[in-house]
């Protein structure tokens, strides 16, 4: 395997950290297989919270994302073939230490793989999937832009409200009690760096806990589904988190860390289904 990281203004320190101005880094791992890809993706992780109005009230987030959108689509050539794709999340995050303030990043790549495929069987995997959002049940009009560097916005396609959605193993993934589940995918946009701007109605201002999945969009077979990156889980009461407080005055909340302590590196495996 071989690993290259792209950085920009950034000294790497022995336990992980990066000191620096705070940049993003994309990770592209190429490896010597059949069919293999990488992907990835990378966010700041600092979201910044405003409430506009007060009835409605409008919440607005604002994060950044670094895209390397890539998407593997073909048909197996043999019996038994076995497709294999690497989907990688990057996680920019400001941390204090003895020291003093330190930007530290954490890469978490997934291996994701099928099992033995008949010949001839189709396959499509996108590693930079939608967003999956879980809002309070009374949220409504939820909207999502992205604007590149140079200002131009792309609308996000968002479906809300949703009670299940589809994942792998024929599982499905549904809201706890009091939420509801939204998707952010965006449309084939070219790989740089984007201001996403999220948006939704709430009756009136409050406190509410928020959480969100990456994802790949997987089809093989006659299979079709989403499969959790990060946090690699199957069900939302495993996923972390955010206790938002909207206010006129913007905030910043900060994102979970992709894992705990200062580790900058983590993996796992995971099987995708295919049916035929």
């Amino acid at each position: 395997m071989v690993n290259t990281m792209c950085t920009e203004g950034v000294d790497r320190l022995s336990n992980g950290m990066l000191r620096g101005r705070r940049g993003l880094i994309v990770a592209a791992l190429v490896l010597t297989a059949f069919p293999v890809v990488a992907a990835g993706c990378a966010y700041e992780g600092q979201i910044t919270v405003q409430l506009a109005g007060d009835s409605p009230a409008v919440v607005k987030e604002s994060f950044k994302v670094e895209l390397t959108p890539h998407r593997v689509k073909g048909a197996t050539t043999r019996a038994r073939q076995v497709v294999r794709v690497d989907c990688s999340v990057t996680g920019v995050f400001d941390v204090r230490e003895a020291t003093g303030s330190a930007v530290l990043i954490q890469l978490f790549v997934v291996h994701l793989r099928t099992r033995p495929l008949p010949r001839g069987t189709s396959y499509e995997i996108d590693c930079a999937g939608p967003t999956i959002l879980e809002l309070p049940v009374d949220a409504s009009a939820v909207q999502a832009v992205a604007a590149d560097e140079s200002g131009s916005r792309t609308p996000l396609s968002v479906q809300a409200p949703l009670t299940a959605i589809p994942i792998a193993s024929g599982k499905r993934l549904r809201p706890e009690r009091g939420t509801q589940l939204a998707t952010l995918a965006q449309p084939p946009l070219p790989a740089g760096g984007y201001a996403v701007d999220l948006t939704f109605n709430l009756p009136a201002a409050r406190t509410f806990r928020q959480k969100a999945l990456m994802t790949a969009l997987v089809t093989c077979g006659h299979s079709k589904y989403l499969q959790p990156i990060r946090p690699l889980v199957t069900t939302m009461t495993r996923a972390t988190a955010l206790a938002i407080q909207p206010s006129a005055t913007a905030t910043g909340v900060s994102a979970p860390h992709l894992f705990g302590g200062i580790r900058s590196y983590g993996e796992a495996t995971r099987t995708l289904s295919c049916a035929r």
